[in-house]
């Protein structure tokens, strides 16, 4: 089952304001970024099911293998930052991937779930467009620049 319209935990405003961060991180690099949302997450390890989304959704696909996704399951308060090889090791591996994890963490308790994703896309676009940037010959933009819904 996928969320119904009404039922995700977004205005069109926030799933607006989360877009555009996504497509500014992404036309300043070659790498390619989504958010995949769900209710529950039926793993122990919120890492493992980031990484089946991720194959899932094709995101090992990528030219440059510098794609990221952010995952969350509402329900069950559990999240996880998964990326490719490439930008996983040259964004300054696990060191790295934790304070931004930590950050969003963070985020969620004193902000909110909007807020605390926007921050975390500006985050991650860092290492992007210092690692992998944006192609002046052109970007191809590999990827939907959308939240994913899920179950």
């Amino acid at each position: 089952m996928f969320f119904k319209k009404k039922q995700h935990p977004f205005s069109q405003s926030e799933i607006a304001l989360i877009e555009t961060h996504l497509k500014k991180a992404e036309l300043t690099s070659s790498c390619e970024l989504r958010i995949f949302m769900e209710r529950d997450c039926f793993f122990e390890e919120p890492l493992e099911r980031a990484k089946e989304v991720f194959a899932e959704l094709q995101m090992q696909t990528t030219q440059e293998r510098n794609a990221l996704l952010i995952y969350i399951a509402t329900t069950a308060k559990k999240f996880a930052i998964f990326g490719d090889e490439a930008i996983y090791e040259k964004a300054g591996g696990a060191s790295f991937w934790e304070t931004a994890a930590k950050g969003f963490v963070k985020d969620v308790k004193s902000i909110d779930l909007t807020r605390a994703i926007v921050n975390c896309i500006d985050t991650l676009s860092i290492p992007m467009q210092q690692h992998f940037p944006a192609n002046a010959l052109g970007n191809d933009n590999e990827l939907a620049d959308e939240i994913v819904f899920g179950k």
